[in-house]
């Protein structure tokens, strides 16, 4: 088996850290967030910084976002304390082919948020993938089915791989019941970055220009 080795517009300004800070930075959906690989969202941020969080809102539908994830850097994305509706989350590669997904992190009953684990993908090379949100059981699928199983055929927490009918394909939307229309919702994502820009749209960014939002966060850490 292959193992893949898996921003509201405001204005502020851009600081300059020293060298015992790094910066990290939260992203917000602007407008609605498709759910098809042509209309995902980008993640845009200044300078590709680190990725911890995005945060947006399901009405009925399913949320992508296309994010930069590092080869060799595991990843890792939760709703846990993040919403309080019942998720699903689900990544996929750059062609749209499924990696993994999980509906509840916990078999605990009333449990409903969702964890793609850290250490269960971490890509072999840097690229652009693609992170899914959805309430369930609105699922994503290809022209051969379901990318991914789900009850009752596995366990409402098992983290499964594209194993479903439609697995082999990309993805070309999401269909299913709509068990849950969903509310406000925040990812806490590691081992993400945002989408690389042309400078000029950064440097559109960094003035504060009305469009794609962002909000940085600092985070003091050392570094020896």
């Amino acid at each position: 088996m292959k193992k893949f080795a898996l921003l509201t517009a405001i204005s502020v300004p851009i600081a300059v850290l020293s060298s015992n800070q790094v910066q990290a930075a939260g992203f917000t959906e602007t407008g609605d967030a498709g759910e098809t690989i042509s209309t995902a969202q980008p993640v845009i941020l200044p300078d590709s910084l680190p990725l911890d969080s995005i945060s947006g809102t399901l009405n009925g539908d399913a949320d992508l976002f296309q994010i930069s994830l590092t080869g060799g850097q595991s990843f890792s994305a939760t709703t846990v304390g993040g919403a309080d509706f019942d998720t699903q989350l689900f990544l996929f590669d750059s062609a749209g082919k499924g990696i993994y997904a999980n509906d509840n992190a916990s078999s605990t009953p009333g449990f409903n948020q969702s964890t793609l684990p850290t250490g269960g993908f971490s890509p072999t090379e840097s690229g652009i993938y693609y992170l899914g949100i959805s309430g369930f059981d609105y699922d994503p699928v290809s022209v051969g089915g379901k990318i991914f199983p789900d009850f009752p055929d596995v366990a409402f927490n098992q983290v499964v791989g594209p194993t479903g009918s439609g697995g082999g394909s990309p993805l070309s939307g999401f269909d299913g019941a709509i068990l849950d229309k969903g509310g406000s919702y925040t990812i806490a994502v590691t081992g993400a970055k945002a989408v690389p820009e042309p400078s000029s749209v950064l440097g559109t960014l960094a003035l504060g220009a009305c469009g794609v939002g962002f909000l940085l966060r600092k985070k003091q850490t050392n570094i020896s």
